[in-house]
């Protein structure tokens, strides 16, 4: 009776073990792909290879990888899904949740970004993250803790060498230093407040960090406006 089982214990073995070299074969084809695709500066194919080594490999590795390939194209709802299960299942990837608070900033939830940057900040202390918390902070209207965010970035002396986009009144967008960007969003706050006379030295102080920065040019501009009588609104950051 044994004798009849020992054939079919070995074709389960041997099937396992041609299963086995099927998927590192297609791992290292589709891995194959994906750094091809790099090379050619070809994000969507780099992308369809990495789906395909995960459809062979849960790896969270390259789920991150992923995220980040993702959030380059401006995928921010794909991006996000994959980075929220990266950093659920690894706490210790404190960039991958803050690729997720991003990406909550983007798609419009600054509550929800707003509250993760709360968990990431106290551990990178990124100027950049801290800049991101003060404009969801602004846009929650939590003006005293955005303020205080506002004046950490510009204390942090490596703030002037990490750039932000910023979205003018006309739609433009200009790549600035972040001290600049906290800076102005300091002058907002205060011309919020109809503090003139304030705005428009934290406008001066932003133009000081960066002289072609337009959107505190513009913001200066209406502040100066309101101090003489008249109305303007202020170019208000977005954080994009």
């Amino acid at each position: 009776m044994m004798k009849k089982f020992v054939p079919f214990f070995l074709l389960l073995i041997l099937a396992t073990g041609a299963r086995a070299q099927d998927s590192a074969a297609m791992k290292k084809h589709y891995l194959k792909v994906y750094n091809q695709a790099l090379t050619y500066n070809d994000v969507n194919a780099a992308i369809n290879g990495l789906h395909g080594y995960l459809a062979a490999d849960n790896s969270l590795m390259y789920k991150d990888t992923l995220s980040m390939l993702y959030f380059t194209i401006k995928n921010y709802y794909s991006s996000l899904l994959l980075g929220e299960e990266v950093y659920k299942a690894l706490p210790a990837n404190v960039e991958a949740m803050a690729r997720v608070a991003e990406c909550y900033d983007e798609l419009g939830d600054p509550k929800t970004s707003v509250g993760l940057y709360e968990q990431v900040c106290p551990k990178t202390k990124n100027p950049y993250h801290i800049y991101k918390m003060a404009v969801g902070q602004y846009q929650l209207k939590r003006t005293a803790e955005s303020e205080l965010s506002a004046r950490i970035v510009i204390a942090d002396t490596t703030s002037k060498k990490i750039g932000v986009n910023f979205t003018s009144i006309d739609g433009t967008q200009q790549a600035i230093p972040l001290n600049a960007a906290a800076a102005n969003l300091m002058g907002v706050l205060k011309m919020d407040a109809k503090n003139y006379a304030g705005a428009k030295t934290d406008f001066q102080q932003a133009l000081t960090f960066y002289p072609q920065f337009t959107g505190a040019k513009q913001n200066l501009d209406a502040c100066e406006k309101n101090l003489k009588g008249g109305t303007k609104t202020p170019a208000k950051p977005k954080g994009k």
